[in-house]
């Protein structure tokens, strides 16, 4: 019998992390899925779009918000944790009512 390792855990915490950011605005159900790979000191060594959301403006942006990932924290089981995950980054409506001054305003 051959020996198989253990399947590798995501780099990535599973819980979802939402943030608002000021910048272009963005169409609600907007997609891309980025690539992240991190080091063995988590800190992020590549991101690239591997599925792009048609928009070149929107697929930049979110690589620099895919590099923002919580890595998730070395298994106690003596699991493994991959190098690579991937992450996706998602334009939702907002949740909770805003408020905004200024016609000048960036929030989405």
């Amino acid at each position: 019998m051959r020996y198989v390792p253990p399947p590798l855990l995501p780099p990535f915490d599973e819980s979802p992390v939402s943030f608002t950011v000021a910048g272009p605005r963005f169409t609600p159900g907007e997609v891309t899925i980025v690539k992240v790979c991190i080091a063995q000191d988590h800190s992020v060594v590549s991101a690239d779009v591997i599925e792009s959301s048609g928009d070149k403006r929107f697929d930049d942006y979110a690589i620099d918000w895919a590099r923002q990932v919580r890595v998730r924290s070395a298994p106690q089981s003596g699991l493994a944790l991959g190098k690579c995950g991937e992450v996706r980054v998602e334009i939702r409506k907002p949740s909770e009512p805003r408020i905004v001054s200024g016609p000048d305003s960036a929030l989405s």
